[in-house]
């Protein structure tokens, strides 16, 4: 056991150790922890006004508690959806694993090793709903000591179930497919299933809905006590007795629901430990496996043939990106994954007439006002670039390469720069198709948003990059420490809605500017110029930071 905690305690060290770390990462926590505190007070201000309307309308019904068992279905799903990915990349996709294995570890405890980040992460995510929404529902139901007791072992030992159920299942999957001579389709298919797993689930609910049964049911429900409860927590039993160990932790039978949901945690941690000791080192040495494949230099030769240099490097780039599993869920799922989510939502309320009227409403504002809003919109979904902030960190060690190929530094970093644009140009397609055949803009505004669209995708890109060759991150031994402990994009991100947002608060305030094409030159102009300057800008840290970065 003690060698257990010895290699937990490691394996943190590694993930967490501020040694090695820049001075601008250092300072990007101190700003995030600034940044943090009104923003966290805007948000607690917002929930506990929901909060305090929704308990308002239950209590009186004795429906309360609904409000407790709708918070533990979501994290439930939410646990779900985050362990999905984090057990993946971490048990499997991690370079540092093979390090581990020649080490006198039994399975289970480089299973204990590997899964404390992950905990660490999903204690985040709880954390940032749990914590205030359960202490807020203690306040207005003016809960007593105890309550609060057990609202902190629940967060405790809530991600637990979720957590291992899904690291039981992956284990399962991992050791029986056959990803020895299908590493890479297996490793790219492990990304998107998180993806579409999430959308499904999406489509599915909606699919199933039916607004006037809900309606009908609920006003139903609402007449019996825990009735909602029931409805709501009937496939998640852990949201139930979470719910009920809350809502009775006065009485004996709120300590049973918490000792039982305790039990079953201890279960699940124990079937966990003991698949894994059955199934990990099997999956990940199948991972590790070579093909068994003969090199054949006949079909290589023809594959090669000459091209410009600049087509060779983009091309490079996207076979990386697209290729890596964590770079592919980084920065390929995590850019479509809003256009996507956004595209599901507004089909299926277009078919209940809702969407359908939202072009013609579009078409009863002043010019200005819809052009400047879906601008904001479009530069706050592709602000967060992960493939421009990441441009020069994905290369990793063999950056240095770049420094002794007879090819320009400009060439090199522009590639990374056009990549990041491709990448965004997925997201402006869906965004273009969801404007067109479900929203149905009108045809003007939507030739001048979609121009602004590409202009701002570029700006983005040439942002993203300039910052990440600034301050890369090049000595990494796993893909996700190119994203994960670094505020880069939340920079990225301040940049670009710092300076256009308040150029378009401007451009609203002004009266004597109502003419749609007129905004659009504008806006078109200023984007422009900070395109330039963004080019100037790049191109001297080209010429100071290139040979720098090793």
């Amino acid at each position: 056991m003690n060698k257990t905690f010895r290699l937990i305690r490691t394996m943190l060290k590694m993930q967490y150790s501020l040694a090695g770390k820049s001075s601008g990462e250092k300072i990007g926590y101190v700003l995030l922890a600034i940044f943090l505190i009104p923003f966290s007070g805007i948000i607690i201000s917002v929930l506990n006004s929901i909060v305090e309307t929704l308990y308002d309308q239950l209590a009186p019904s004795g429906n309360e508690n609904a409000l407790l068992g709708l918070l533990f279905v979501g994290m439930t799903i939410v646990l779900l959806f985050v362990s999905l990915s984090s057990v993946l990349s971490s048990f499997y996709f991690a370079e540092d694993i093979e390090g581990f294995i020649p080490y006198p570890f039994h399975p289970y405890q480089l299973l204990a090793g590997k899964a404390a980040a992950p905990f660490i992460n999903l204690y985040v995510t709880s954390g940032v709903l749990m914590v205030p929404i359960l202490t807020l529902y203690g306040i207005h139901s003016g809960a007593g000591f105890i309550y609060y007791i057990y609202a902190l072992l629940l967060f405790l030992i809530f991600p637990v179930i979720p957590f291992t159920m899904m690291a039981i299942l992956l284990m399962f999957f991992m050791r029986f497919a056959n990803i020895a001579k299908n590493k890479d389709r297996t490793k790219v298919f492990a990304g998107l299933l998180t993806f579409v797993f999430i959308i499904g689930f999406n489509v599915i609910i909606r699919l199933n809905q039916n607004p006037e049964q809900t309606a009908e049911g609920a006003a139903q429900l609402i007449q019996q006590q825990n009735g909602l409860l029931n409805i709501i927590t009937g496939m998640i039993p852990t949201a139930y007795f979470s719910t009920m160990a809350l809502q009775n932790a006065k009485a004996l039978n709120g300590l049973f629901f918490l000792l039982l949901l305790l039990a079953l945690s201890v279960g699940t941690i124990f079937l966990f430990l003991t698949a894994g000791q059955k199934l990990y080192f099997k999956g990940v040495l199948g991972l590790t496996a070579g093909s068994t494949k003969k090199f054949n230099s006949g079909k290589v030769s023809k594959k090669i043939k000459t091209q410009p240099v600049f087509l060779a490097l983009l091309l490079k780039e996207l076979r990386i990106i697209f290729r890596t599993p964590t770079f592919f869920m980084q920065i390929v799922v995590q850019s479509l994954f809003g256009p996507v989510f956004l595209v599901v939502i507004l089909v299926f309320e277009s078919s209940s007439g809702s969407i359908g009227a939202l072009g013609s409403m579009l078409e009863q504002f002043d010019g200005k006002a819809p052009l400047l809003l879906l601008f904001i919109l479009t530069l706050f979904i592709l602000g967060v670039n992960p493939a421009s902030y990441s441009s020069i960190s994905r290369d990793g060690r063999s950056w240095p390469a770049n420094l002794y190929l007879p090819v320009p530094a400009k060439t090199v970093i522009f590639s990374k720069v056009m990549t990041a644009w491709l990448i965004n140009l997925l997201s402006i397609i869906l965004l273009a198709a969801v404007g067109l055949a479900v929203i149905q803009m009108p045809p003007a505004l939507f030739i001048a948003w979609i121009i602004l669209t590409f202009l701002a995708s570029w700006f983005t890109s040439l942002v993203g990059t300039s910052l990440d060759l600034n301050d890369p991150k090049l000595n990494w031994t796993d893909e996700q420490e190119v994203f994960k402990s670094r505020f880069i994009s939340l920079i990225a991100l301040l940049i670009e809605m710092g300076t256009f947002g308040f150029i378009v608060l401007l451009l609203w305030n002004i009266d004597s500017l109502q003419s749609l094409w007129m905004t659009s030159l504008l806006l078109a102009l200023l984007l422009t110029i900070a395109i330039g300057i963004s080019h100037v800008a790049l191109r001297k840290l080209i010429g100071t930071k290139f040979l720098k970065t090793r």
